[in-house]
């Protein structure tokens, strides 16, 4: 633990705590992804053997975002956020954003075109595996909010959800369906540092660290 805790007691972390709350303070929203639509979901797994997931299909909450909150159609870095009910009492939660490979985020026309990766690596069983998803419904919609409400309401928008190992081998193991949007909602604090699925970390532990310290500004600043 020693070695996850230090960017939270030194001067960096302090540093990255501070500098998003004064972001998210100033913007009175998210630092990043501050402009989102909530939806509901139903998450179905393909297969359990890579992250034990509820072997019915659940109701899931999602939010859909702007990275750097870039209005209207603007192409930005979008972002795929869901929390999973587990079994064992805590959420879990994922969040995706769109990417170019697996590591660098990558501004997006569409909400249905290209992948959203998990960015970090997560450790599991001994080696280091990245979520990625995307769209398996044809139908595109600009990177606008309104366009992306519209295209729910037309109909379920479906992604296919993915394990990538580090040599490229993709696993799929669960379908989103994304079927209403839903407005009246409370504001879920996604965190996927906080609640991970078991036996799953993400890495580097420093870099999650400081992402950890980072996601406590953006909190504490709305």
């Amino acid at each position: 633990m020693a070695e996850r805790d230090a960017p939270q007691a030194g001067p960096v972390g302090r540093l990255f705590r501070a500098g998003f709350h004064a972001l998210s303070a100033l913007r009175g929203a998210r630092a990043f992804h501050p402009n989102g639509l909530l939806l509901k979901g139903e998450l179905h797994a393909l297969r359990r053997d890579e992250m034990a997931l509820p072997q019915e299909p659940v109701t899931v909450i999602v939010r859909m975002s702007k990275g750097a909150g870039l209005p209207g159609r603007l192409p930005d870095a979008l972002g795929l956020a869901v929390r999973i009910p587990a079994a064992d009492g805590g959420p879990w939660d994922l969040t995706l954003t769109t990417s170019a490979g697996r590591v660098l985020p990558r501004p997006a026309r569409s909400w249905t075109a290209g992948r959203y990766t998990s960015l970090l690596p997560y450790r599991t069983n001994g080696e280091l595996v990245w979520l990625s998803a995307r769209a398996e419904t044809p139908r595109h919609a600009e990177a606008s909010l309104d366009a992306l409400s519209r295209l729910v309401k037309e109909g379920p928008v479906t992604y296919l959800v993915e394990t990538v190992r580090a040599n490229g081998h993709r696993n799929p193991c669960a379908t989103l369906t994304l079927h209403e949007v839903d407005e009246d909602a409370s504001r879920p604090a996604f965190d996927p540092m906080l609640n991970a699925p078991p036996g799953w970390e993400l890495r580097p532990r420093w870099l999650t660290g400081l992402r950890e310290r980072a996601y406590e500004g953006s909190r504490e600043g709305r």
